[in-house]
């Protein structure tokens, strides 16, 4: 869908200590992982919350007078230990600590699993076209794992996670960049991938200890076969990149960076890069081998890192692609309008130098 009124106003980001990846680690060692992104004495709520501020930060340095409180704010969190405890709103907390009032509109989550916030912008982008009375959203995420329950490295097939935050708030008023088309595909009959041969909990019962992801993509993968699950993720990634090049009369040489989940260089490869015949080096693989795979985060964390260090310039394109559990798949196109002369950067800042292998020298720190 191509939009003409749809802009990014705030971003901001939030990480953990980087922590590196043991040699000998049971780690896919395809995946190049060097580090992940580890916050020890932070909830999944407080990074978004520290993200918000950041976010809410960028919005003051383009807005005169007082910031504009966002109507609509959908939080993501993706696996239960990032969730805080049952029966609650995360949410609300976030929005509280980020000292927004009471008023008009309305705080929720939103579950597309590591989807959520590019597919956010997604249905945001349609909230905002047809609703007059809502002027700001504010989309965050934030999620902490780790042992015993959630290792970061040997829980999910191949793919390391890392703790932090990101919030965008986005609008119809010209901001940090202009939203220029989103799409977005589904394909259920992916859902059992993560579900593997595992019944469901009787009522009344709550999922407690160690999280079995790896074993539930192998139960999967040995009865239809890894082409099988290639395949449907070919068409989807595919999908959603192809309507909205055509929606905005772009080809991927047109974009400046595309940006994915940071599954590891092996899973990117195959994943993401293969299917839609781009290279790497218009993707961030060599920061998120250092961050992780942060959930719903990585491509806002990835926005706020280019921003940030002014690795972008008014009139770059930018492709975020956003890939869930389920399976679903959501991409944008955004069109670099400013970039902020002090935008909060990530802390701790990447390990350089770090540069394109087109670049003549690494990025500034």
């Amino acid at each position: 869908m191509r939009w003409n009124k749809l802009h990014v106003r705030g971003v901001g980001a939030a990480l953990g200590d980087l922590v590196p990846v043991p040699i000998g680690s049971s780690l896919d060692p395809r995946a190049g992982q060097r580090s992940v992104s580890v916050a020890r004495d932070s909830t999944g709520m407080d990074l978004a919350v520290r993200a918000g501020h950041n976010a809410l930060a960028s919005l003051a340095q383009i807005t005169d007078g007082p910031l504009p409180v966002p109507e609509a704010h959908f939080h993501a969190a993706i696996w239960r230990g990032s969730r805080g405890i049952d029966f609650w709103s995360r949410a609300s907390y976030v929005r509280s600590r980020l000292g927004m009032p009471a008023g008009p509109g309305i705080a929720t989550e939103i579950n597309a699993m590591s989807n959520s916030l590019v597919g956010g912008i997604d249905l945001s982008a349609r909230i905002l076209a047809g609703s007059p009375d809502t002027d700001h959203i504010l989309l965050t995420g934030g999620e902490t794992f780790g042992p015993p329950a959630f290792d970061h490295l040997t829980t999910d097939h191949g793919i390391a996670y890392g703790d932090g935050g990101s919030a965008l708030i986005l609008s119809r008023h010209p901001g940090l960049a202009q939203i220029l088309a989103t799409a977005s595909y589904t394909d259920p009959t992916l859902e059992q991938l993560h579900r593997g041969h595992s019944r469901f909990l009787p009522a009344g019962t709550t999922e407690t200890g160690i999280e079995h992801v790896h074993q539930r993509k192998t139960q999967y993968l040995k009865t239809v076969g890894t082409k099988s699950v290639r395949t449907r993720n070919t068409r989807g990634i595919r999908d959603v990149m192809n309507r909205v090049l055509t929606d905005t009369k772009l080809t991927t040489s047109d974009l400046a960076w595309v940006l994915l989940p940071h599954y590891g260089h092996h899973h990117l490869e195959t994943q993401c890069l293969q299917p839609l015949n781009i290279p790497a080096a218009v993707t961030l693989k060599h920061a998120g081998d250092q961050w992780g795979h942060i959930g719903p985060n990585d491509q806002i964390i990835g926005l706020t890192h280019l921003l940030a260090r002014h690795a972008v310039a008014p009139g770059d394109h930018v492709a975020l692609i956003g890939v869930g559990v389920g399976m679903s798949w959501t991409a944008a196109i955004l069109r670099i309008n400013r970039v902020p002369a002090a935008l909060r950067h990530l802390t701790p800042p990447l390990r350089w130098p770090w540069r394109r292998p087109t670049e003549p020298a690494a990025l500034p720190r």
